[in-house]
């Protein structure tokens, strides 16, 4: 369950709205919208929501992370509203297929795609890889769309794209939602087919979002996404 909430200072003035959710044992103050500048919120969010990850503006993030709050996330939400699809490109040597694979012949392909280099591997070599697939597949972030698909070559998964018709109260983050796409560095030219693939066959708007400094951004810019926010997710610490 979640709410949205307001954050006030001791006079009573509106601080910030947030959305109050709970995400993998977390509290997270999610899609914060400031009511006042930077500076006169900070003290008031780093007293309040003490233990929260804040997702919020960018200028927010940086600040919080100045008074000693830990860096989660910087990302960018992108959506794609299907009124101009790309033609499809053939995949070439790859087969391009249904999510009908279980979780232990998706991740090696999945941790191959994100190397030290890459900027979300910290938090990924720190998941349960195994345990997170497995619930994705279950349909436990919500049911899996017939857009999901996987890169195969000679009978291994190389790629993948994983979407879920999620339902979360705050747009964008609603609807199909691309959980993951990956693909093995070993195989480049993998994610142009799968992510074509899955506009393809998409019947609603499409949402995911990129870490900054990931050079997929790329790609979503060459296939008709469009950046609809930015946000910067930063741990205040435990209660």
């Amino acid at each position: 369950m979640s709410e949205r909430r307001t954050l006030t200072d001791a006079d009573g003035t509106v601080i910030a709205t947030f959305t109050d959710v709970e995400r993998d044992g977390r509290r997270v103050a999610d899609l914060l919208e400031l009511e006042v500048p930077v500076e006169r919120a900070l003290a008031p969010i780093l007293d309040q929501l003490k233990g929260f990850r804040v997702a919020g503006p960018v200028e927010l993030g940086r600040a919080l992370i100045e008074a000693g709050g830990k860096p989660a996330r910087h990302a960018h939400v992108y959506s794609h509203d299907l009124r101009e699809r790309p033609e499809p490109h053939p995949p070439g040597p790859i087969a391009l297929t249904p999510l009908d694979r279980p979780a232990a012949e998706i991740v090696p392909a999945y941790l191959a795609a994100h190397p030290p280099e890459h900027p979300d591997y910290a938090v990924i070599a720190a998941e349960d890889s195994d345990a997170w697939f497995s619930a994705l597949l279950a349909g436990k972030y919500g049911p899996l769309l017939d857009s999901s698909g996987l890169a195969i070559v000679d009978d291994t998964v190389v790629g993948g794209i994983v979407i879920a018709d999620i339902a979360d109260p705050e747009p964008p983050f609603e609807g199909p939602w691309v959980m993951e796409f990956f693909r093995d560095p070993n195989h480049p030219g993998t994610g142009r087919p799968l992510l074509e693939r899955a506009l393809a066959r998409s019947h609603a708007a499409l949402g995911l979002a990129v870490t900054e400094g990931n050079s997929a951004a790329r790609l979503y810019d060459a296939l008709g996404f469009r950046r609809v926010l930015s946000t910067y997710s930063v741990d205040l610490g435990v209660r």
